[in-house]
């Protein structure tokens, strides 16, 4: 046995920054690693977030460096697009099993662009929270990694229907026959780094969510205030595009509520304190 298989392999669920982390101080004492991301892309919240806690650096500032680790270090396996569907086993010894769903773009891919060019399909780009639209054919952000586009599986019309993006690719790139496959994962311990998801803001009675379109959340607002963003880092109104004139914001929406989220969330005052800055700059 080498000495590196008896320090043993980890799992780590999830590949925002606190997962990233994780991943890249284990690989570095020795430790094989398998990350797991269900986006197409590492970074999470981070990522989308403008500036970010406690610098007030953008993400290309700390992000940069610790992707820079994940793709030099042969230790860390990293899959995308992937869920773990189950876990069996105990304390020393855990068998996962990891559903990767395709990508639709294989290792040849040179982010060049050329299937977007080619592509005739819109869709909502829910790295920018649903404020702008890219094509069925992407690149979920410019220092995205794996730097790699990805096919939207339920907006592209599919090789039958279209397929355009295909003979566009001058490297061979785009395989819209991919299939979802299951891999099998052992390891000696998981860590839980899955992170958060902001809620469903729809369900906040009286404070105007999906109904008007100059009501955003906080993150939101990250996306309009970062210059990667769909208004190339201009803060203006959703629903014309003008400057603004005043800004409200309103704390606790959902927290400390019996019919929501019962808990402060902790992070809302500082984050508005934040998006302040935003705007007075």
């Amino acid at each position: 046995m080498s000495g590196n298989s008896r320090r043993g392999k980890i799992l780590v669920i999830g590949g925002g920054i606190s997962g990233i982390t994780a991943a890249i101080e284990a690989a570095e004492t020795g430790v094989e690693v398998v990350l797991v991301e269900k986006e197409a892309f590492l970074g999470g919240r981070v990522a989308r977030s403008n500036l970010y806690f406690p610098k007030m650096c953008p993400p290309t500032c700390g992000l940069e460096i610790n992707l820079r680790r994940v793709k030099t270090n042969p230790r860390i396996r990293v899959l995308t697009l992937s869920k773990v569907e189950s876990i069996t086993g105990g304390a020393g010894h855990y068998k996962a099993l990891v559903r990767k769903h395709p990508r639709f773009v294989n290792e040849k891919c040179t982010a060049c662009g050329a299937c977007v060019e080619a592509c005739p399909v819109e869709r909502p780009d829910a790295f920018n929270l649903g404020l702008s639209s890219t094509k069925a054919v992407y690149l979920p952000f410019l220092m995205a990694y794996p730097t790699r586009f990805v096919v939207d599986g339920a907006t592209c019309l599919g090789a039958q229907e279209c397929g355009k993006c295909v003979p566009a690719c001058p490297y061979g790139a785009i395989d819209l026959a991919m299939e979802a496959e299951t891999v099998e994962v052992e390891a000696n311990a998981v860590i839980w780094a899955t992170g958060w998801d902001p809620p469903d803001a729809t369900k906040f009675e009286g404070l105007g969510f999906g109904q008007h379109a100059n009501v955003i959340t906080n993150v939101m607002m990250e996306r309009l205030a970062a210059p990667s963003g769909p208004t190339g880092g201009k803060i203006s109104r959703p629903s014309d595009g003008k400057a603004l004139e005043s800004i409200a914001f309103v704390q606790c929406a959902g927290s400390r509520d019996e019919n929501h989220l019962k808990h402060c969330s902790g992070v809302c005052c500082l984050a508005s304190l934040k998006q302040a800055r935003y705007v007075r700059e």
